[in-house]
């Protein structure tokens, strides 16, 4: 099922299992409207201003990382999905600048996000966690658009099969 949609599903991804199920769903959910994907990443960078040759070289190793799991997860949607999605690298807050996409770009129809993300994975203390995750409650504040989250338990068949992998099996 194809339409013309020219809409365009944003996923925000931070390498997390998470993030790659919400990839994964949202693939199959662009697929399937005729929309576009795209694909944000918004880079983890630390502030070094008193060194600022190593905080240069550690911000290229950390964008060249980055275009490298994205063009990777960009060409396996790309070859078994049968969509091609754009990606997208920046630096900021993640909450910011998935605003800023949503902001600048009125093809955006819809954020797609995981429950949790590389801070949750990170770390345990409960207050941390949250049903929806702390990235994703505040994006549902602050998004013109819906806000889509996709929780960890996703069923395979829910998702592009090349991001099938990072599902948790289901017990029977």
């Amino acid at each position: 099922m194809t339409n013309a949609t020219t809409g365009t599903i944003l996923v925000a991804i931070d390498g997390s299992k998470n993030s790659m199920l919400a990839a994964g769903f949202a693939a199959r959910l662009a697929k399937s409207l005729g929309a576009h994907l795209g694909l944000l990443h918004v880079l983890d960078v630390p502030v070094l201003s008193f060194w600022a040759n190593v905080e240069l070289r550690m911000k290229d190793d950390i964008r060249a990382q980055a275009e490298k799991t994205l063009t990777e997860i960009s060409a396996k949607i790309s070859e078994v999905c049968e969509i091609v999605p754009e990606f997208y690298i920046v630096e900021g807050v993640p909450e910011e600048e998935v605003l800023r996409a949503v902001a600048e770009d009125s093809r955006i129809m819809m954020v797609v996000t995981g429950r949790g993300g590389l801070a949750t994975e990170k770390r345990s203390h409960p207050k941390l966690r949250r049903a929806t995750g702390r990235f994703s409650a505040k994006l549902s504040e602050i998004l013109p658009v819906p806000l889509l989250i996709v929780p960890p338990d996703v069923e395979k068949a829910l998702l592009c099969s090349a991001m099938a992998e990072f599902s948790l099996p289901r017990e029977a």
